[in-house]
């Protein structure tokens, strides 16, 4: 092939008539122009053809306008400035194939990182689903007993206020505070905090605000929010609970400690903060 391109570029010297009168410097500068073209063949992506029509378009003027010094460096100065614009165009390709290499690297890395971010999710979900589930089975059999009456469980006895921890003392102002081996419990009756199925009066949410400035006192490892089941039906006492616990974690109890539980046997009308594992912060 490159034996086929030189005969071609001597044949189109030699076709053409002038060259035996043309000046050393002409020829040389002709000879440097096809060696240019034969180059860019070489060392890149084939040549678009309306391109390498021009430059050839632009060697025949050259060949033929050698014995001009001034057409020639007319025809010279036109060739040099396509063979710049093929240069250009190929690095404009090659940038372009890089920015695309880049993007797809991107897109893909984009759709790994969601996929982690959703695999992320479903373990958080997991892990908060097993975490609600336990502590409802640790304490609905003590809940129940209570409720009606029975035996204490052993291990599950009441401890006096006065041996709770400095919190306790403070929410009794705002609600009934019991210690007991499971937790503390805190409970209000739900009508001094509900206006409404599911709305929190304006005192409800003083309330609760106060309470949370306590909690915040302790390292409690859990804190289960529970409603006694309502007249209006369970459904209510869910989304009541569910009230609760938005307004606590809005008022900067961690979600992490907060988790819903069984009203089951709690006094009817009741609602209730049970604080495991809870202790004064140092």
């Amino acid at each position: 092939m490159m034996r086929a391109r030189h005969f071609i570029a001597v044949a189109l010297l030699l076709a053409l008539p002038g060259i035996a009168v043309a000046d050393i410097a002409t020829s040389q500068a002709l000879q440097q122009a096809l060696q240019r073209l034969e180059k860019a063949q070489r060392s890149g992506p084939p040549i678009p053809p309306a391109t390498l029509s021009g430059l050839h378009s632009s060697l025949r003027m050259m060949t033929r306008d050698q014995v001009n010094p001034v057409l020639f460096q007319v025809d010279r100065a036109i060739f040099n400035a396509r063979l710049a614009g093929l240069s250009e165009q190929r690095q404009q390709v090659t940038e372009q194939d890089r920015f695309n290499g880049l993007r797809h690297q991107v897109q893909s890395l984009t759709r790994q990182y969601q996929a982690l971010q959703n695999e992320y999710g479903k373990l958080r979900e997991q892990l908060a689903s097993k975490t609600m589930s336990g502590a409802r089975i640790q304490h609905l059999q003590a809940e129940i007993q209570q409720q009606q009456g029975a035996m204490p469980i052993p291990g599950v006895t009441a401890t006096p206020l006065t041996t709770q921890p400095g919190y306790s003392k403070a929410l009794t102002v705002y609600a009934q505070v019991r210690a007991a081996s499971d937790g503390v419990h805190v409970t209000m009756p739900v009508n001094s905090l509900f206006s409404s199925d599911a709305r929190l009066s304006t005192s409800g949410k003083q309330r609760l605000q106060a309470i949370s400035g306590i909690l915040k006192q302790t390292t409690a490892s859990e804190i289960l929010v529970r409603v006694a089941p309502q007249p209006l039906g369970a459904n209510v006492a869910t989304q009541r609970a569910e009230t609760i616990l938005r307004t606590l974690r809005h008022d900067g109890i961690p979600g992490t400690v907060l988790a819903l539980a069984t009203g089951l046997g709690l006094s009817s009308g009741t609602a209730e903060l049970l604080l495991v594992n809870a202790s004064p912060t140092p």
